[in-house]
């Protein structure tokens, strides 16, 4: 599709990249090497709107979730048989179920699933969203003031705007849960998994004494990296164990170590690489107009205190952490508040659902120190990327 056009077609409807890893890709390969699966295909669901669909028997597509699968028009906020045609998906239209918003109610729980689930008959079933999208509205983001971070296997960063972002400076464009919102979004995979590889791989001494301490091992290495001051070392990680925003063929890096350093310099080290990835995210998302009060943080991260700071200070911006665990079932919980008309729309939800735990304001010093290591972060990230061009 790169290579024939079709991607820049694509583009024009639906402001993506075509991804492997969506429905139209995993729908083409069906019909190439599984044809037989494609031919008995009733409905095309989301994972999410399939469960919906048992639980009630109807078959709808919510929007958000929809339209992170290049198979809506983001022009039209509907679907589109063109696009369809270009994949050479077409005679698969009439397998979309019809649209629907995050809020509406999709159908009533069954008889049959009651007895199935213990879940009471009649229970109304919103439509959901997507989990970046229920992620943001757990951290209210309801205008274009503040950027939301999820730091957990993937490094998600994104806000939310009435235009989209067309020159392809950007990863992704998606309509967001509010009415007239687009959710301008950067990721990758290189996020805190990074930090619970390194932790699982040679940290073992380490989850031993924390067991000790009655510590969690994570709380244990923030203890060992503040022993490290931000100018104390010069070690450089690239968190690209599962690939980078640039390459996917790129590999994890630990640069610049030589015989003093420890345990508790590779731990900093780590933290701050994954700050210093999600902080070349930010950087494209303030260059298309976004300026930002503060970060709203969230995934494994956002427990961190100490981590928490090194993200306002690397990013010299305001930090938020919202005071909830889970913000993904919180954005579903506040789309089923309005669905069942406790409040009016998301924005009222919100505002009364969400609390804000912490903020952290950047340390000037600290922050001073970072750029210079920030600007050595993306220097030997670039240096490096030639070894990937070619796998071995």
């Amino acid at each position: 599709w790169a290579e024939n056009g079709i991607g820049e077609k694509v583009f024009e409807k639906t402001f993506q990249n075509i991804l492997a890893c969506q429905p139209v890709s995993l729908l083409c390969w069906l019909k190439d090497n599984e044809p037989q699966v494609t031919e008995n295909i009733r409905w095309i669901f989301e994972a999410k709107d399939y469960v919906r669909f048992r639980l009630t028997g109807e078959a709808y597509a919510e929007i958000t979730d929809y339209s992170g699968s290049n198979m809506i028009n983001l022009k039209t906020r509907n679907f589109d048989r063109d696009l369809l045609m270009l994949y050479g998906l077409e005679d698969l239209y009439s397998c979309l179920p019809p649209l629907r918003k995050s809020t509406d109610v999709c159908g009533y729980v069954t008889k049959q699933t009651a007895e199935k689930t213990g879940l009471k008959e009649g229970t109304p079933v919103a439509g959901g969203m997507f989990d970046i999208d229920a992620c943001a509205i757990a951290m209210n983001i309801t205008d274009e003031s503040h950027i939301a971070v999820i730091a957990g296997t993937w490094g998600i960063n994104e806000y939310i705007s009435k235009k989209p972002v067309t020159d392809r400076s950007v990863m992704m464009n998606s309509i967001y849960c509010m009415d007239d919102y687009y959710l301008i979004e950067e990721s990758s995979p290189t996020s805190a998994g990074n930090h619970s590889w390194f932790t699982d791989m040679f940290m073992e001494q380490e989850k031993i004494n924390a067991r000790n301490e009655n510590m969690n091992v994570y709380a244990y290495c923030d203890k060992m990296a503040q022993t490290v001051d931000a100018d104390g070392h010069d070690v450089i990680f690239l968190p690209y164990l599962y690939g980078s925003n640039y390459n996917p063929n790129s590999k994890g890096c630990i640069i610049g170590y030589d015989s003093h350093h420890t345990r508790a310099h590779f731990i900093r080290a780590v933290l701050e690489g994954i700050c210093f990835c999600h902080k070349v995210h930010i950087d494209k998302l303030i260059a298309n107009s976004c300026f930002p009060e503060s970060v709203r943080l969230a995934g494994g991260a956002a427990n961190s205190v100490f981590w928490t700071q090194m993200f306002s200070d690397i990013f010299n911006i305001p930090v938020e952490t919202i005071n909830a665990n889970e913000l993904g079932a919180l954005g579903c919980a506040i789309a089923a508040s309005v669905a069942c008309g406790e409040y009016t729309g998301l924005r009222q939800a919100a505002e009364n659902m969400v609390t804000i735990r912490s903020r952290k304001e950047p340390d000037r010093d600290n922050v001073m120190i970072y750029k210079k290591k920030y600007e050595r972060y993306r220097e030997a990230s670039s240096l490096i990327e030639k070894l990937w061009e070619s796998p071995y």
